[in-house]
């Protein structure tokens, strides 16, 4: 993936996680449940930015990261 792609994904997934943050802060009546699960939205929205971030960072750099092993 080069760098324009995922930089468009970067901003793509902070777009993602601005919405579900607005989504869970309007007030809602009591008793009402959501249908959607906006938290588990956010969480994969964090580890897939991280993740883009590293890669993007190599690519910046011109270095891969170390891969960090299992311990086996």
């Amino acid at each position: 993936m080069d760098l324009l792609t995922t930089l468009s994904v970067l901003a793509f997934l902070g777009i993602i996680f601005l919405a579900c943050r607005w989504r869970l802060q309007r007030p809602r009546e009591l008793g009402e449940v959501s249908l959607v699960p906006y938290t588990g939205i956010m969480i994969i929205c964090v580890v897939a930015f991280l993740a883009l971030a590293a890669h993007a960072i190599s690519l910046l750099t011109g270095k891969p990261l170390p891969a960090q092993g299992m311990g086996f």
